[in-house]
């Protein structure tokens, strides 16, 4: 139940974007989002510049998840309306294919995950996304999740690179096989 497609979508809303943790996505979410990606770039320094790119990538994001997802126009986008137009505009869609603002919105994700910007997510970086969204008691459980998400390419670099990263993202949450190695993106999951 945690790894299917519907679970996913709902992790996605609860853990990536509803940051005030309301139960709906709205533009205060975005703006919140904007800040913390901010300050999770620079490592906790404040950078004008980058905080109005944030802001401006947040809110590109929004509006097209409004437009996407916003079917009854009230100004937020519940995890139905989400689920369904991730399932009309993304479902089995490759990286390429995906909306241009989701595309944006994983690559600022990869370098929030990042955290020594050598362009891999390696273990170390991995284990500190996972325990920032989710509560474990054992490093084996997220340890375990990590290593099925990598290919032997993956293996090599020891870790995943931003163009793995944006093709797990893409399968994460547009391809319905409970078993594709993408459901690991963000480590063990529960049910939401």
């Amino acid at each position: 139940m945690a790894y299917t497609w519907d679970n996913r979508v709902k992790f996605v809303v609860r853990y990536m974007y509803d940051i005030d943790n309301n139960g709906y996505l709205d533009k205060y979410d975005f703006e919140c989002l904007a800040l913390r990606n901010t300050l999770i770039e620079g490592r906790g320094n404040w950078d004008t510049a980058a905080y109005a790119n944030n802001q401006k990538v947040m809110n590109d994001l929004w509006n097209e998840i409004a437009l996407l997802a916003d079917f009854n126009k009230d100004g937020q986008v519940t995890v139905d309306e989400f689920k369904q137009a991730i399932q009309k505009h993304c479902s089995n869609m490759t990286w390429e294919q995906l909306p241009a603002a989701f595309k944006t919105f994983i690559s600022k994700t990869f370098k929030t995950v990042d955290i020594n910007g050598d362009g891999i997510v390696g273990v170390d970086e991995y284990r500190l996304d996972c325990v920032s969204r989710s509560a474990f008691s054992d490093i084996k459980e997220i340890d375990t999740a990590f290593n099925a998400l990598l290919t032997e390419e993956d293996r090599k670099v020891e870790g995943i690179s931003l163009i793995r990263y944006q093709d797990l993202y893409a399968q994460f949450i547009s391809n319905p096989d409970e078993k594709c190695n993408a459901v690991y993106l963000f480590g063990p999951l529960t049910v939401v």
